[in-house]
């Protein structure tokens, strides 16, 4: 049943990359954002849809748009260091769109990691930062290992609880290899991304029992919720106490601890919907030792792994960043599929703000 909620041929349309870039680029621009915060959100949205993360991915133009045409973001905008130190910093995201200030988080990361070795970057004053492995992905090209991640408003219920008390509150991670694929890591902290759901809505289909429960008599949904409401709950990584759900809960609270208590920015349950406070790291891998050699035995372990015998019925043994790869090398190539619905309104958003339309 899970594969079913995903994007094909039949409930989507394919257009190339470089044009999505151009059309959400324009877009962007045409609302407020200078021609760089314009360049950067779109590149975020385009690297999520390529990678096969739909619900993070090209759609989310069209909210963002409204967001910052309607004031509830400001542009343009400005990431503000509030404190800092040589391998750390603060920053204000400006109430601008988060993708932009998480990317410019990164960034400060990583020009702190260049000169010491490490840099961190807790974000407050922010919003939706997208597919959160990006930015951790950011660290590859220079030769880094790289960590995100970010904290939302309540969408799952903590282990043996009956009401919503945290974001998905994602983990991205990013480390490079040799000659294999680079490592790359991209999950919530919940059973499934809360985007999951309303993908599987739009395209009528149901979704696994496990994902999500009715509140508070903890029910199992198979009928998408229409929308956001206090009726139900995602459940937090593991489910069940047997099957381990204080790991997904654990591992939420430790996102909220270094997203939303160390930036003071607030917690899950403190925050509005829309609201996002975000943490990235950068560690310069040549500090520890030759990059050479971090990336032979990244290899080693990546082609051990894949070298798993696998369970009956089983194709081969995965190593987290292969099926993005996977989806990269299809999509860079055949064009991305964007949701028909979702397509038709990126391009009534484009004709919308006075932009030509080229998808």
């Amino acid at each position: 049943m899970a594969n079913k909620v995903k994007l094909n041929d039949s409930n989507s349309t394919r257009v190339p990359a470089d044009d999505l870039q151009t059309q959400l680029s324009a877009i962007f621009r045409a609302v407020g954002t200078t021609d760089r915060h314009a360049e950067i959100a779109a590149k975020v949205l385009v690297a999520a849809s390529v990678r096969g993360v739909d619900t993070h991915g090209v759609s989310n133009v069209v909210g963002y748009s409204k967001n910052a045409e309607d004031g509830v973001y400001t542009v343009p905008q400005q990431t503000t260091v509030i404190s800092e130190s040589e391998t750390t910093a603060l920053v204000s995201g400006g109430n601008g769109i988060g993708l932009v200030s998480a990317y410019e988080a990164m960034e400060m990361a990583i020009a702190k990691a260049e000169k010491h070795g490490l840099g961190m970057v807790s974000i407050k004053d922010g919003h939706h930062v997208g597919m959160v492995a990006y930015y951790a992905s950011m660290a590859l090209e220079h030769d880094m290992i790289g960590m995100s991640m970010t904290t939302a408003a309540p969408a799952v219920r903590p282990a043996l609880g009956a009401k919503k008390m945290l974001g998905t509150n994602p983990i991205g991670f990013a480390a490079p290899a040799g000659e294999e694929r680079d490592f790359f890591l991209d999950m919530a902290t919940s059973t499934v991304a809360s985007g999951k759901v309303g993908l599987a809505r739009r395209i009528g289909v149901p979704i696994p029992a496990g994902w999500g429960v009715t509140t508070p008599d903890g029910g199992e949904i198979t009928e998408p919720p229409d929308g956001e409401n206090d009726e139900w709950a995602l459940n937090p990584l593991g489910n069940t106490r047997e099957q381990g759900s204080h790991k997904g809960y654990g591992l939420a609270v430790m996102v909220d601890i270094l997203c939303g208590v160390l930036s003071g920015g607030g917690f899950s349950n403190q925050l509005d919907r829309g609201e996002n406070m975000s943490w990235v790291m950068a560690i310069d891998i040549a500090r520890f030792r030759d990059v050479d050699e971090f990336k032979s035995m990244m290899d080693d372990m990546i082609r051990e792994l894949h070298a798993t015998p696998t369970l009956p019925g089983a194709d081969r043994v995965l190593v987290p960043g292969d099926p993005e790869t996977d989806a990269m090398d299809d999509r860079l190539a055949n064009g991305v599929p964007v949701e028909n619905g979702q397509y038709a309104a990126i391009k009534a958003r484009a004709a919308e703000v006075g932009v030509a339309v080229v998808i």
